[in-house]
């Protein structure tokens, strides 16, 4: 017995009529006609009573309209069985460019046997990142959450259904190469000497200068800074670039703290703000790094061992999670 053509009949009752179903499977009438003929003879009954007024189903119809959805019922639970095992062995991650995220990612992937394991993982914006997560383009997605962007974003997230769980607050540091001139200073930085080199930055799309930084770093960390007294200012759209850039030049980046592969890796390294920045925009500066899932869907196996990489590595209980409270001045 063909499935489709079962479908077909199922159709028929659904639609009231056969050409409103033929209409709604995109068939001719003629056609689906046919189909339902073959069916009766094939099984020497009739499945329904044509009338002037539409369609009946009979005694020996409903019985075979019973086991036909029955038999779709076992077809569907057999592929739904093998897509979750197909997908307990994937992982899809989507990213903000954040390198607390890729680091996670790779310790996972030190750190798992198994071959079988399908992995992708995509950074992106914030947005993006938001909706491949509702779209199911990803199973995880991991953001950076600035006073900006909070409250807007957090809404969304409610509204769609999405899961938010924080792993860690963190203030705005300044992440420069391990050789940079800043680093050798014997006294204390200040601001003054900020503003004798040039930074790099991740933009959004549009070119106003001002709303390229409040969308990736949040007003309060706009607010530490006075952007007239930067020389130049790089774009670059991948973490990749930046860490060139940043690791063969003296520019300057804002970010979070630095995790320990970046400085291992790429000799980066993060600096507190310095003391003349006042205390007051030092406590508002607030970003959050956060991942989210969907609320009500299973999450895969692998999805679920990454996030565990993710608190272990970042997570408020974590090394990393601990030192970062400790910095702000946070108990408990």
């Amino acid at each position: 017995m063909n499935l489709q053509k079962l479908q077909y009949i199922v159709e028929i009752e659904k639609r009231g009529s056969i050409s409103g179903a033929a209409h709604a499977l995109f068939v001719s009438q003629p056609y689906l006609s046919k189909i339902l003929k073959e069916i009766e003879e094939e099984y020497r009954i009739i499945i329904f009573s044509r009338a002037k007024n539409g369609i009946t189903v009979t005694d020996s119809g409903r019985l075979f309209l019973d086991m036909a959805k029955d038999l779709f019922a076992s077809a569907e639970a057999f592929q739904k069985a093998f897509d979750e095992r197909r997908d307990s062995f994937r992982l899809r991650v989507s990213s903000a460019n954040t390198s607390h995220a890729m680091d996670a990612f790779l310790r996972m992937l030190k750190e798992s046997p198994d071959s079988s394991l399908r992995f992708s993982y995509r950074e992106t914006t914030l947005m993006d990142v938001v909706n491949d997560v509702c779209t199911n383009m990803a199973d995880v997605g991991v953001i950076l959450l600035n006073s900006s962007t909070r409250d807007t974003v957090l809404e969304l997230l409610q509204l769609r259904r999405i899961a938010c769980e924080t792993l860690f607050d963190s203030g705005t540091y300044f992440v420069v190469r391990s050789g940079h001139p800043l680093l050798e200073k014997k006294e204390p930085f200040t601001m003054d000497d900020i503003y004798q080199y040039n930074f790099v930055l991740y933009p959004d799309m549009q070119d106003d200068k001002t709303h390229v930084l409040q969308s990736a770093y949040g007003d309060s960390s706009l607010n530490l800074i006075n952007w007239n007294r930067v020389r130049q200012v790089v774009y670059v759209y991948s973490r990749a670039a930046l860490h060139n850039i940043l690791t063969h030049t003296d520019f300057i980046a804002l970010g979070t703290a630095a995790t320990r592969e970046q400085e291992k890796d790429f000799g980066i390294v993060s600096l507190p703000l310095p003391s003349d920045i006042p205390p007051r925009e030092i406590r508002e500066d607030r970003k959050s790094l956060c991942y989210i899932y969907q609320k009500e869907r299973e999450l895969p196996a692998a999805a679920k061992r990454y996030i565990a990489f993710l608190e272990q590595c970042y997570g408020k209980d974590s090394d990393f999670g601990t030192l970062e409270k400790e910095k702000r001045g946070v108990s408990g």
